[in-house]
């Protein structure tokens, strides 16, 4: 039996609201077409994580943070002994997509609609391996360092996380430079609009670190073992793995 269900841990949004609803679909919209573009290395990131999970030769659950629509995880999730998926999201219309997304899956799933920073600090169970795509660089370095920490205490196995990287030496207005002038060029596919959407989304809230300091940072936390796994073609992102 498949228990499925959303639990609120945040004020209701209004998703009722014509204008909030646009909104949130026009900028889904643009990321989906980033997606299925693969201009973020999304196939080699599910490969590497699927990898990783096929790895584990025990039934395990999986928190799945800043979830989304959870399109790319239940693929990810196929052939694996995944016998239950958590989900937490901010976006409420997300979660709506994912419950639908999940429905067929074959093991037991809840969706939280929170903060998941204050979520997992006060998760009460732990899971066996949690994932994080393309989120914490969102947060002050003090606060991603606190995320890890609550991750280390709640994870049985290990975290691996998707996240933009500066070159060594590089600060964060050089990384935005680059990013406008690789970027720009290269994603034809979008209207001046849509990367208008995705220049104003990394500008104001994109606090990428060196691949140094992502793993400083899992050490910190208290992981015993921090390491780059994958670094993608772009030479923006990387994934990196904390085992516990």
């Amino acid at each position: 039996m498949v228990k499925l269900a959303i639990h609120e841990f945040a004020p209701s949004s209004e998703i009722d609201d014509a204008n909030a609803m646009e909104q949130f679909q026009k900028q889904w919209r643009t990321y989906q077409k980033l997606v299925d573009s693969d201009a973020l290395s999304h196939h080699e990131v599910a490969d590497c994580l699927h990898g990783a999970l096929t790895a584990i030769d025990k039934p395990f659950s999986i928190l799945d943070i800043a979830c989304g629509d959870a399109g790319e995880i239940k693929h990810v999730l196929a052939d694996t002994k995944a016998n239950h998926y958590h989900g937490i999201d901010l976006s409420e219309p997300a979660l709506e997509l994912a419950e639908k997304n999940l429905q067929d899956c074959p093991f037991e799933i809840d969706l939280d609609h929170g903060d998941y920073v204050e979520m997992v600090e006060r998760r009460p169970e732990p899971a066996d391996v949690a994932w994080c795509g393309l989120s914490i660089h969102h947060l002050k370095r003090d606060r991603k360092r606190d995320l890890l920490t609550a991750l280390r205490k709640t994870t049985e196995r290990f975290v691996m996380i998707y996240e933009p990287t500066l070159k060594e030496g590089e600060t964060r207005d050089g990384y935005l430079e680059r990013f406008r002038t690789v970027n720009r060029p290269a994603w034809t596919f979008l209207t001046d609009e849509e990367w208008q959407q995705i220049n104003d989304h990394v500008t104001q809230c994109d606090l990428p670190e060196t691949a140094e300091t992502w793993l400083a940072l899992g050490r910190e936390a208290g992981f015993a073992k921090a390491a780059e796994v994958f670094h993608d073609r772009t030479d923006f992102y990387s994934i990196y793995r904390y085992d516990v």
